[in-house]
């Protein structure tokens, strides 16, 4: 547990190599944090800037705890948990959580996102925080084809929080779901997993009361989103033995055993706590800090011309991503976390731009293409041809990845909307005498 005051030593990577320290004081419900860059960092050719508004300098930068956020540097809090990961680490020391600084230092090292590492000394011998915890056999993470234990563990929690609390110590390895949760956020149950090669996945748990499987509701929207050009996760369904699958989706912040930096579109922006931004002025930095400045603001213009064709309205900022490219710049991370949300009158969480809202409205959508980098007719183009795409190939996709009949009943308001219809008919709109197709 943090002391009033508490430094950590920030490094990065598999080498662990110093990056700068992170003073913490915390005095009853007031959190803050200083955070400066190593002198050794500042001098290295591999240096890079944590987030575009955390330049390489000398000077600290202070935080407060901000609203709906945290007391940590925003690089820093993208790899604390939330949500669902905070509730299961409380749960598991009994309630003695007193700061954020105590959630990311309770998250696995071993499995929290992007490359930023955490240590109680400067030393070359300094211990991580938090070591992996080994449990049943040694292995601090459950494999992907051994997680019944997990899911069992995660029914235990959502049915009834208290009584978990109070049988935490009986659990393997003091907390078999602590160790697997890492650094992962949302509201809904999730894990980390490894596969036989290695490879880290993200296993997401049905929760105890959903009515259908949004686990291949999301595995295929993601898949459909490869079909219309988008950089999209690798992911799929897993039979549980329970009522409904898991979703299983590939982490593309490891590669082998390297460690590559991440950062939320919340932090890529500079944006305190929950503020909803919009998708222009994302577009708009990306200009200054991405590798390839055309390539990703078209990719960011299809990934909200998709979201509101298939009413993904679950886009806040978090679940945008950013991978490090080198050379200091930026670059988005495959896309992750596409839900269609089938109930009505929903508005995306991120809104357009600042005059256009949050409205799911494709005409706003075309737009604002030339902010990235398209002409209007490009964007109804692209429009008319995503949403074809997307009516004629969700119900197969969606049964390749094993969705029953009340699946698609569930999802299918999402699925077949005003927005798909409008789209298609700018093809209409220019051919004279044309048809729908």
């Amino acid at each position: 547990m943090v002391m009033p005051t508490r430094k950590i030593y920030v490094r990065i990577g598999a080498a662990a190599a110093p990056v700068g320290e992170l003073i913490v004081d915390v005095a009853g419900n007031r959190e803050t944090s200083a955070f400066s860059y190593d002198p050794t960092w500042l001098k290295s050719r591999n240096a890079f800037p944590l987030a575009p508004h955390m330049p390489l300098t000398e000077t600290p930068f202070y935080m407060n705890k901000a609203v709906g956020g945290s007391s940590l540097p925003s690089p820093i809090a993208d790899g604390s948990p939330d949500s669902w990961g905070r509730a299961i680490i409380k749960a598991a020391l009994g309630g003695r959580v007193t700061s954020d600084l105590d959630y990311l230092l309770e998250s696995d090292d071993f499995l929290r996102s992007g490359a930023l590492r955490y240590f109680d000394g400067p030393e070359a011998e300094a211990m991580a925080l938090a070591p992996p915890r080994e449990g049943l056999g040694g292995v601090s993470v459950p494999r992907l084809l051994d997680l019944n234990q997990v899911i069992a563990e995660a029914r235990a929690f959502e049915a009834d929080p208290v009584r978990y609390r109070e049988r935490r110590a009986e659990m393997m390895g003091g907390g078999l779901l602590k160790n697997a949760v890492g650094s992962l956020g949302g509201a809904r149950p999730k894990v980390n997993a490894l596969a036989d090669d290695g490879s880290l996945w993200i296993v997401k748990l049905a929760k105890i009361d959903d009515q259908y499987a949004i686990a291949r509701a999301e595995v295929m929207a993601l898949r459909l989103a490869e079909r219309v050009g988008i950089s999209a996760s690798t992911a799929d369904v897993l039979e549980s033995g329970q009522l409904f699958p898991i979703a299983k989706v590939k982490r593309f912040d490891r590669s082998g055993k390297i460690r590559i930096p991440f950062i939320s579109a919340q932090t890529f922006m500079g944006l305190p706590g929950t503020d909803p931004g919009n998708y222009v002025d994302v577009a708009h930095l990306m200009l200054v800090h991405s590798d390839d400045p055309e390539g990703d603001r078209q990719e960011l213009y299809r990934r909200l011309m998709f979201n509101v064709l298939i009413q993904n309205t679950d886009d806040h900022l978090r679940n945008l991503g950013f991978l490090y490219r080198g050379n200091g710049k930026w670059g988005l991370s495959p896309a992750f976390d596409i839900n269609p949300v089938p109930e009505e009158g929903t508005t995306l969480k991120t809104a357009i731009s600042e005059i256009h809202g949050n409205a799911l409205d494709i005409e706003k959508v075309v737009d604002v293409a030339p902010y990235f980098g398209l002409n209007e007719d490009e964007g109804r183009t692209l429009a008319a041809a995503m949403a074809t795409t997307i009516r004629d190939e969700w119900r197969q996709i969606g049964a390749s990845v094993g969705m029953t009949s009340a699946d698609f009943r569930a999802i299918s308001p999402a699925m077949k909307n005003s927005q798909i219809e409008r789209a298609i008919q700018f093809n209409v709109a220019a051919v004279p005498g044309a048809t729908l197709p």
